[in-house]
């Protein structure tokens, strides 16, 4: 399901029909009013956990909710397939059936023997799927009215805005970067043969 569907969907129930969740925006709009946010770093959600406005932190997570849902499902969908695909996989191979012939714990086979077997896959679809989030989310912040980097580089594109260009494609190749290196740590972590090859 495309994640614009899905946030409208998201929208209708939660916001229309339940109302448990606001439909778009970071903030209330009184929020200026009653409990404005002092301006550190841009970012209005860390700047009020920095400055102490726990008001402003609870109104803006509450307004998160829908669009991280949004953003996370299509992720939460694939990592899951694929967790469930490879530790099948991996139960069903000789030394787990020899360790449960020993007699150890179906814990322990799971968490010592299985789950570090299946991780490596998993920890590089996770990966991709990150970097997938920092940079593929114009469609949901439009749906939610989000201002963020998706909208921005849309905006630069459409006002030929060749150093904001230049900007987002950099800061989207280094995110890809620092995260497949985070991976590959990751792997170097659960398998010290990588760091051998």
């Amino acid at each position: 399901m495309p994640a614009f569907w899905l946030g409208l969907l998201l929208q209708m129930l939660f916001a229309g029909r339940l109302a448990w969740f606001p439909a778009t925006g970071q903030f209330d709009i009184d929020l200026k009013y009653e409990n404005p946010i002092t301006d550190v770093t841009g970012f209005p959600l860390f700047d009020s956990i920095i400055t102490g406005n726990f008001a402003a932190t609870l109104n803006g997570l509450h307004h998160m909710v829908l669009p991280a849902l949004t953003l996370s499902a299509y992720s939460f969908g694939l990592i899951s397939r694929m967790a469930r695909a490879n530790l099948l996989e991996v139960m069903s191979q000789d030394h787990i059936k020899v360790a449960r012939a020993y007699g150890l714990s179906e814990r322990i086979i799971f968490f010592k023997l299985a789950l570090r077997n299946a991780l490596p896959p998993i920890v590089t679809i996770t990966g991709l799927s990150t970097a997938y989030l920092i940079t593929g989310t114009f469609f949901v912040e439009q749906v939610y009215n989000w201002p963020g980097i998706g909208s921005f580089a849309v905006n630069s594109l459409i006002s030929i805005d060749y150093p904001a260009i230049m900007g987002i494609t950099l800061l989207a190749a280094v995110g890809y970067l620092v995260i497949n290196f985070i991976v590959d740590l990751i792997h170097a972590k659960l398998d010290p043969r990588v760091w051998m090859r």
